[in-house]
């Protein structure tokens, strides 16, 4: 996953890929980063999706842009519109069903 620093980051990065996994973390929290190593494992099965993760402290208006009020909070885009979210406790085998959906589509 790749490290951003400021909300037009994050935005450049929606805008040019189709299917964008966000983290959104704070530091010192370490459910954050338990999900971010188990979403790093699961994208590398799913190439087609963008990988990204910002924290809080580095970008506080990304959290008012995406209503973001706890972290961790993962979000995918599609086409740029947010199409799924969760926060604080992520159902992988969820999130995995949900991704692969999406892949289909921008690979078909």
């Amino acid at each position: 996953m790749k490290r951003l620093y400021r909300l037009n980051e994050i935005r450049q990065e929606i805008q040019h890929h189709d299917l964008v996994l966000l983290l959104i973390k704070t530091s010192g929290c370490g459910v954050c980063e338990s999900i971010q190593a188990k979403a790093a494992v699961l994208l590398q099965s799913h190439k087609a999706i963008q990988g990204i993760y910002v924290f809080m402290e580095d970008a506080p208006d990304m959290a008012a842009e995406y209503l973001v009020l706890t972290a961790p909070t993962l979000l995918l885009f599609f086409q740029g519109k947010e199409v799924y979210r969760e926060s604080r406790f992520v159902r992988f085998e969820e999130l995995e069903q949900v991704l692969a959906r999406y892949e289909e589509q921008i690979l078909d």
